[in-house]
């Protein structure tokens, strides 16, 4: 039996109104499984999971999804599908929900399925369209399949009862897109005829105008949830404000009831919301005990979730005998950007949460001629321990290659004065988009790290973003061979010998350049944006307010102080 044309269509505005990465999403009436094909295709780690009356449809739906069962929301045993209550992250409905008895009780119980937070979208036709009004009063209307409605429409609906019917199932209306009919050079012969009429029902012409020629909306819902405030205070800014604090903040903002501030050395604590959880973040605070006890004190008597907020090895400021590490003892729970760092911190704080450093965006793919010249790129700053083993072998190799091969240096002097080569450019310390700019006009950079203490806690941020600029690498095996990946998005060096041998493939070779910087730039785009990630903190915040009275416990045995009344 062959399936109709229709249930293999996908609708591309509701697909475009999916959020990306999603986890578990479920579509009732998937057809054949076009639309969540579609939307694995570039979502390949979502669990999309397809409902669908048709027996046939679902033979090649059950292709093309994680799951596709025979199913009909209104008369099927639910206990067959197995999807407990708030397990879900999406609900999709491509032109369902007027097909049902009472989509009013359906989507209600649908939406129990939902996490807080979850969304639903949905197609759903306009009984408003100006053919509806044409046909009606011509006697035309035939409920013809082809046509805006057909006649296994049972329920009808204006963009008023759309947003009713959605609201009641208690969901916040986030988006209404619109698609339009195929022939408006119609529509605009037909609209000055019911303008007059709109002014005489007293109708806003653009609403009228609205309303008229919308085919059939996509409504974005989000189930009402709980409010979150994270409020950060910065107190070394110039090193990592954006990376660590100002682009998730900037994402956190897109989440629905989430909101973020940040501010630098002092904080107001009076900008959260009655009904929203508090939490505070010290970024890289020297919190001592006399002089920080009666601040810790207020935000806990305040209600606030505390976290300590450090990308970079502790040690490197302070010592254990100095105070115990207070700044981490002191708060509920540590938020850091590397496993070893984590593991370190965890002697002081057991509740600590890894959010590795990613990017805000991804720049634009490199043309494969950019590739045919070799720039090489080197910048950092306190790196002399690092960079002077391999000096000697880095000059020798651009003596050999001559004018063929040009440096760039960016922040480090010291490193641009001992290179043997008039073919070099030095910049200071420079603005963020400068030095975006510098990686982008190289082909090659230089990532090399000494296997100190102090280096093993640092984070793969430089290969990042070099990756996301399309270059190819060339690295220490310390902290980089965590993400880069040998011979494919980069290469590893573990000898001053093998460092030589392959700086010099890279420098001589354009195809080797635009291999490797090209596999970078695709395992960024697939692993390390910030957009993949966003939810992450928001979702560990609400986890660890969820714990506070185990917090508060565990808080008072690790700095008792706090607890103490004078």
């Amino acid at each position: 039996m062959t399936v109709p044309a229709y249930y293999d269509r996908i609708n591309h505005q509701l697909l475009e109104s999916i959020p990306k990465n999603l986890g578990r999403i479920i579509e009732v009436g998937c057809g054949t499984g076009a639309l969540g094909a579609a939307y694995k295709k570039n979502n390949p780690n979502s669990e999309y999971i397809g409902l669908e009356m048709n027996p046939e449809a679902v033979k090649v739906a059950e292709d093309r999804l994680d799951r596709a069962l025979c199913f009909n929301v209104e008369t099927s045993d639910e206990s067959q599908l197995g999807i407990p209550p708030q397990s879900c992250d999406a609900l999709v409905y491509g032109d369902v929900l007027e097909h049902l008895q009472d989509p009013w009780t359906i989507l209600n119980h649908h939406v129990s399925w939902l996490k807080p937070g979850g969304y639903v979208l949905a197609s759903i036709p306009n009984i408003q369209h100006w053919t509806i009004l044409r046909d009606l009063i011509q006697g035309k209307w035939d409920y013809q399949e082809e046509g805006l409605l057909d006649r296994t429409h049972l329920r009808f609906f204006t963009l008023d009862s759309m947003q009713k019917l959605f609201t009641n199932a208690g969901l916040i209306v986030k988006g209404i897109g619109r698609i339009l009919a195929h022939n408006p050079k119609e529509f605009e012969t037909f609209y000055p005829h019911i303008d007059s009429l709109g002014a005489h029902l007293k109708v806003d012409r653009n609403r009228l105008k609205l309303l008229s020629e919308t085919h059939q909306y996509i409504l974005t819902g989000v189930k009402t949830q709980r409010r979150l405030f994270i409020q950060t205070l910065m107190m070394a800014p110039l090193a990592c404000d954006r990376i660590r604090i100002l682009e998730p903040d900037e994402f956190s903002n897109r989440i629905t009831g989430v909101r973020a501030v940040s501010s630098v050395q002092s904080a107001t604590l009076s900008l959260a919301e009655a009904d929203e959880e508090k939490v505070f973040i010290w970024q890289r605070a020297l919190l001592k005990p006399e002089t920080a006890l009666t601040q810790q004190k207020n935000l806990l008597q305040r209600g606030y979730l505390i976290v300590s907020e450090i990308d970079d090895d502790p040690l490197r400021w302070e010592q254990p005998s100095d105070n115990g590490f207070f700044s981490y003892r002191s708060c509920h729970c540590v938020q850091t950007s590397t496993e070893p760092l984590a593991e370190f911190l965890r002697q002081y704080n057991p509740y600590v949460k890894v959010f590795p450093n990613q990017l805000a965006k991804l720049p634009k793919p490199r043309l494969e001629s950019d590739y045919e010249t070799a720039t090489v790129f080197f910048g950092a700053l306190n790196r002399e321990e690092d960079w002077q083993p391999l000096m000697g072998t880095i000059n020798q190799v651009l003596d050999e290659l001559g004018d063929r091969v040009s440096v760039k240096v960016l922040h480090d002097r010291q490193f641009f004065d001992a290179l043997n080569t008039p073919h070099k450019a030095f910049a200071p310390f420079c603005a963020y988009a400068n030095y975006q700019q510098v990686i982008r006009s190289s082909t090659v950079a230089l990532l090399p790290l000494e296997p100190t203490r102090f280096n093993t806690m640092k984070s793969d941020l430089k290969f990042v973003e070099c990756a996301g600029q399309g270059v190819a690498v060339l690295a220490s095996p310390t902290v980089y061979e965590r993400s880069l990946q040998d011979g494919k998005t980069g290469l590893l060096y573990r000898s001053v010998e093998d460092f030589a041998a392959k700086f010099r493939e890279l420098l001589i070779s354009p195809s080797l350049r635009q291999q490797l910087g090209q596999a970078a730039y695709q395992w960024v785009a697939q692993n390390r944006l910030l957009e993949h990630h966003a939810q992450d903190r928001a979702k560990w915040y609400f986890q660890m307010r969820d714990r506070l009275p185990e917090l508060n416990e565990a808080l008072k045995q690790r700095a008792p102080e706090l607890f103490e009344t004078p």
